[in-house]
């Protein structure tokens, strides 16, 4: 698995033979994923939104994954990115 934490929005690379990948607003900023909203949390030290897209055993994820985050920024956007990865 792949593990980071994007403060800016754009797409992200998709790791090779990526089967599945979860993100989660860990700052202070709305954002979305792939068109999905996932808010921030709403006391401090608490995660806020997560979500999960997977495919079926044996496939491999092909698509975009598209961050963006909302305007106006907070002070501290960040949403961490797993991806999850087929090894042999």
């Amino acid at each position: 698995m792949t593990c980071n934490v994007y403060y800016q929005s754009g797409n992200i690379d998709r790791a090779p033979r990526c089967f599945a990948f979860m993100f989660t607003n860990v700052g202070d900023t709305v954002a979305n994923v792939n068109g999905m909203i996932i808010y921030p949390a709403t006391v401090a030290g608490n995660l806020g939104d997560s979500r999960t897209i997977s495919g079926h055993e044996g496939e491999e994820y092909k698509g975009i994954i598209r961050l963006a985050i909302d305007a106006p920024a907070g002070a501290n956007p960040a949403i961490e990115i797993v991806q999850l990865l087929y090894v042999d």
